[in-house]
């Protein structure tokens, strides 16, 4: 069972097309650019304040990230993993669940290369820089340490609805259909992260809101988990059932063998 759903996983990875760079309509290329650079910005603009951390902007980021290779995966004129004999609820599964597994896998990734990364800064410092590491820092100094397990746990809820709710979306075959969902999606979303950081204290030592630390110390910080925790649910379970009901109840032409 277990090679089994493997085997299907690296099925469906193989089925995303690759990225043309010839003949690729012009237009086409400069919208995907300008899309990009506005989805960097705005997303720099929510979590950057004096700094930005990978825990405030990489599950984010991934999320996303899963999503388009989801998107390109589905809807390509060589889907291959419809050319295997399994049943349509079979390959739901597999889509969402491989849309957790790439976050996962990526997310492994980025800090096994960040920890590698820093551990070779380190040692190449103390190596040149011997001295430097064993002199002590100043006593007037003093940081606040903020805990930001509360800033942590919603952005986890928020990767959370990204992926399913963007996977859900990816199920709908008319294009354009599919272009305005994702776009009234991250509409939405984008204006209710702007809100809440509106509402946002400064964190301390710093002197703008930083996503993670401000939330963990916003009074209401309990309340809007409590809230985004039921949303989370509700948008999971809704999104599962319609990408049941737009693949299997609903196909419009697939080429799927049915069991």
């Amino acid at each position: 069972m277990l090679k089994k759903l493997i085997a299907y996983q690296r099925l469906l990875l193989n089925s995303m097309s690759p990225i043309e760079g010839k003949g690729q309509n012009s237009i086409k290329g400069l919208l995907n650019i300008l899309f990009v650079f506005i989805f960097v910005f705005v997303t720099i603009s929510i979590f950057m304040g004096n700094s930005i951390s990978s825990n405030e902007i990489g599950p984010f980021i991934l999320s996303v990230a899963s999503v388009w290779m989801i998107n390109r995966i589905l809807n390509n004129s060589h889907r291959m993993f419809e050319t295997v004999p399994v049943s349509r609820k079979y390959t739901v599964f597999n889509i969402f669940l491989l849309s957790i597994v790439n976050v996962l896998i990526a997310f492994v990734i980025l800090w096994v290369f960040m920890l590698v990364l820093i551990g070779s800064i380190v040692g190449i410092g103390y190596l040149v820089f011997p001295q430097g590491f064993s002199q002590s820092p100043p006593d007037t100094i003093v940081y606040q340490i903020v805990d930001t397990t509360k800033g942590s746990i919603l952005m986890l809820f928020i990767a959370m609805i990204i992926l399913f709710a963007g996977t859900a979306i990816t199920f709908i075959r008319s294009q354009k259909l599919r272009n305005c969902s994702f776009a009234g999606f991250t509409i939405i979303g984008y204006g209710c992260l702007f809100v809440l950081k509106g509402y946002m204290p400064i964190a301390p030592n710093s002197t703008r809101v930083e996503f993670l630390q401000s939330f963990s110390i916003m009074p209401q910080a309990n309340a809007i988990l409590i809230c985004t925790a039921v949303t989370t649910v509700v948008i999971c379970i809704a999104s599962v059932f319609m990408g049941y009901k737009l693949y299997v109840i609903n196909p419009k032409g697939s080429k799927q063998i049915n069991k």
